[in-house]
């Protein structure tokens, strides 16, 4: 005989999501902690009234099967990153009285531990008998690590940093020059080329690793194989990166502080610096959107 399992945590519950027809296994029927009256779409006497199959309806658009989960007291089911599930509806209202949201059942605060935003509560997609189990974020709970920024705030340090690292004049240049010491062409090339040839690729990986962040993944059969594939990603991305970043500049960076240059740049090659530095941010800024809507099925 099956067993009836109604704990609101997902790593207690996720391994039986998708288990629902084992007539001897864990039959999940879970209600919102919060109201504690709806009951979420995860539950096994819900999945018959989650298919988004049905012909659309006059009020409820391209979502029919909201008509079902209204009229039988269902709720969406998301999930906070602390492992517990709640109803949408429910969430959505404690979001809009425009607090912290913090969760009903543990006072986990649904912050990111950087910059401090707000973490989006995830959707736990839900369909009919679809398979879901392998589809929405792993909980802290499980291991799961959030970016530390939200994606607004991990662009302001991409571009920070960047604008430092790509100056149009060295660092330890403009700090002698203003000692009034003189510029020696020989230290100056030196330095200049470990700058490029290992500070800079330093710099730039650790930008790629804020627009691609490490995370974990619930897809289980092929963990192992989509952590591979990520850390190939960013060495991939931090290369181009690099390469870009040479291509775009190399002309002008540093040019200011060169042995036997003066110390202003002409207007022309501001302008081709400036490009340059435009150039690289809008190929950040666009690795940058597609990291996030892939870190939206996370956290």
């Amino acid at each position: 005989m099956a067993q009836v399992q109604r704990s609101n945590y997902l790593p207690y519950i996720q391994q039986h999501l998708d288990t629902q027809d084992d007539l001897d296994g864990i039959i999940l029927e879970t209600v919102c902690g919060i109201c504690q009256e709806n009951k979420l779409d995860i539950s096994m006497s819900a999945r018959e009234f989650t298919t988004s199959t049905a012909p659309p309806t006059e009020h409820f658009g391209a979502h029919p099967h909201f008509l079902n989960y209204a009229r039988h007291g269902i709720e969406r089911t998301v999930a906070l990153a602390c492992g517990h599930v709640f109803g949408d509806r429910c969430i959505s209202d404690l979001i809009a009285h425009g607090t912290d949201l913090t969760c009903p059942s543990c006072g986990f605060r649904m912050s990111y531990r950087g910059c401090g935003h707000a973490i989006r509560p995830a959707l736990l997609p839900v369909d009919g008998d679809e398979p879901i189990r392998d589809r929405f974020p792993v909980t802290i709970a499980e291991g799961g690590i959030d970016p530390h920024n939200c994606t607004e705030c991990r662009w302001k340090l991409v571009k920070s940093n960047l604008r430092y690292i790509l100056a149009d004049e060295c660092v330890i240049c403009r700090q002698r020059t203003l000692a009034h010491v003189p510029l020696d062409a020989t230290t100056h090339r030196t330095h200049r080329e470990q700058h490029i040839n290992i500070g800079l690729r330093h710099a730039l990986d650790d930008l790629v690793a804020l627009i691609w962040p490490e995370f974990v993944t619930r897809e289980t059969e092929t963990s192992a194989m989509k952590a591979a594939t990520d850390n190939e990603r960013r060495q991939i991305h931090g290369s181009l990166l690099y390469a870009m970043v040479l291509s775009e500049i190399e002309d002008t960076l540093w040019y200011r502080t060169k042995a036997g240059k003066g110390t202003t740049l002409t207007k022309e090659q501001s302008r081709k610096h400036a490009r340059g530095v435009a150039s690289v941010e809008q190929s950040l800024l666009s690795w940058l959107m597609n990291s996030s809507r892939e870190l939206r099925r996370m956290w």
